[in-house]
């Protein structure tokens, strides 16, 4: 009773400060699908291959809704001979619920079989460790709906969080990314990190696969002032919280990304934030006394020359032939 105790108020200190996503049964990588409909999802706890097998297995589910008819949870679990005995089905309830498996001294498998995969929970431990990987795979923000992602450097890499600049004093300091991801593109994701080094040289390190659940990065501490950036290889990645150092990084849905410029070929008159994808024509470019030359596909100087129709640089005799051909013209 003690370490239930224990464990119940360890849950309420840390919804106190800690967010847990939503997720139903069905929704949870962790839990197989069997083809049995009285006990349809299944949470296997040890395999007899463990050697910690026959230890005491508890599992503690924190549902937050239930189908309107209820749902169950029952204990599967080999004996000694290696046949299997089902435990009486349980009533599931709102809150937490604790189902404890007592230690035996031979090698044992022990699951939890589930009557439902509409039961939606918070948090789930196993043997008094977190074991919730899994969250809720709607209600997360895209990488790139959110503006705090700005457009990555290549195809590889798409969208960048910036946690800190080299002229910002704290910059040495250690910096952590903490993202619980709630849905992943079809092969998955991946992210990085960017760093300036001592010598203000860029140092990439290798890539991490981003996983349902919760994901954290941890950067050193330094001794120099550098830049740390987060970079991200989807922007179909979603999430239900972000957060640097400790601080929530808002998003603001309401701002449409894209090209601000009016001067640019691909001016978005909806855009609210520009996103750097503005692209121009070649003759944007042309210095002040130059033009852009559709044939000569390049911008030449123009001339300062009063009568300079050819435009070489000096007036002559091509330059009377050019006004005496045009001469006489009615002028439309």
């Amino acid at each position: 009773m003690l370490r239930l105790a224990l464990i119940s108020l360890l849950s309420f200190l840390l919804s106190l400060t800690t967010f847990y996503a939503q997720t139903a049964i069905d929704d949870c990588n962790l839990f197989e699908v069997t083809e049995n409909d009285a006990w349809p999802f299944v949470y296997t706890a040890v395999e007899s291959d463990d050697p910690s097998s026959s230890n005491e297995q508890v599992l503690e589910i924190v549902v937050d809704e239930l189908p309107s008819a209820g749902a169950s949870i029952r204990v599967a679990k080999t004996v000694a001979n290696g046949n299997w005995f089902f435990g009486e089905p349980i009533q599931l309830e709102l809150g937490s619920n604790v189902i404890t498996v007592s230690s035996v001294s031979f090698a044992r498998t022990v699951k939890f079989q589930f009557s439902s995969g509409e039961v939606t929970f918070s948090e789930l431990f196993l043997n008094y460790l977190d074991i919730n990987t899994c969250v809720a795979s709607t209600g997360g923000i895209a990488v790139d709906s959110c503006s705090a992602f700005e457009p990555g450097p290549n195809e590889t890499w798409t969208h960048v969080l910036t946690a800190v600049t080299s002229d910002d004093p704290a910059s040495g300091e250690e910096q952590t990314l903490e993202i619980e991801v709630s849905a992943l593109p079809e092969g998955g994701a991946q992210y990085r990190v960017a760093k300036t080094v001592a010598n203000g040289n860029w140092f990439f390190g290798n890539p991490v696969e981003l996983s349902l659940g919760l994901n954290t990065a941890t950067v050193s501490a330094v001794t120099f002032q550098r830049t740390v950036k987060f970079q991200f290889s989807s922007g179909e990645v979603e999430f239900t919280a972000l957060s640097l150092n400790g601080i929530e990084v808002a998003c603001d849905l309401n701002e449409i990304l894209g090209c601000t410029d009016f001067e640019a070929e691909n001016y978005d008159a909806n855009a609210t934030a520009d996103d750097g994808s503005c692209t121009y024509h070649p003759s944007y470019y042309c210095g002040t006394g130059t033009s852009w030359d559709d044939l000569e596909e390049k911008c030449i100087a123009s001339s300062s020359c009063t009568g300079d129709l050819d435009e070489d640089g000096m007036v002559a005799v091509p330059d009377l032939l050019l006004f005496l051909s045009a001469f006489g013209n009615a002028c439309e």
